[in-house]
């Protein structure tokens, strides 16, 4: 029995801190430009070769890092993003190459999803 104990104390003390992400989104659009650090034209309809981007406020994960994944039916495009303070504005941008539905989600160190949204690219 103390020997499971010792285990289980033991796994406490090692377990990484970033193993249990503290970053959340607070607010998220997105658009088709960034001005003053805020987002422009909030849109979800893309012409193609056109830039979207995504906004988004995030809370809570100073050193810490999302990732954001733009995907459109088997082709994925990943950008890591580091959060600089406890309230960090940040975006990702992509040139939308593709024409039909493409998924800008945002994932934290952990593989959780904290943000996901859909675009058709006309």
């Amino acid at each position: 029995m103390k020997r499971i104990a010792a285990t289980i104390i033991s796994l406490f003390l090692f377990v990484p801190a970033l193993a249990f992400s503290a970053a959340s989104i607070s607010e998220a659009k997105v658009g088709k430009g960034i001005a003053d650090r805020e987002l422009t034209e909030e849109s979800a309809i893309f012409a193609l070769n056109e830039t979207a981007y995504v906004w988004m406020r995030v809370v809570g994960g100073n050193g810490e890092a999302v990732t954001v994944t733009w995907s459109n039916g088997d082709q994925s495009f990943e950008v890591l993003l580091s959060i600089g303070s406890d309230s960090w504005r940040t975006w990702s941008s992509k040139i939308l190459h593709l024409a039909g539905e493409w998924t800008v989600t945002v994932t934290d160190a952990a593989g959780a999803t904290l943000y996901q949204s859909t675009l058709t690219v006309q």
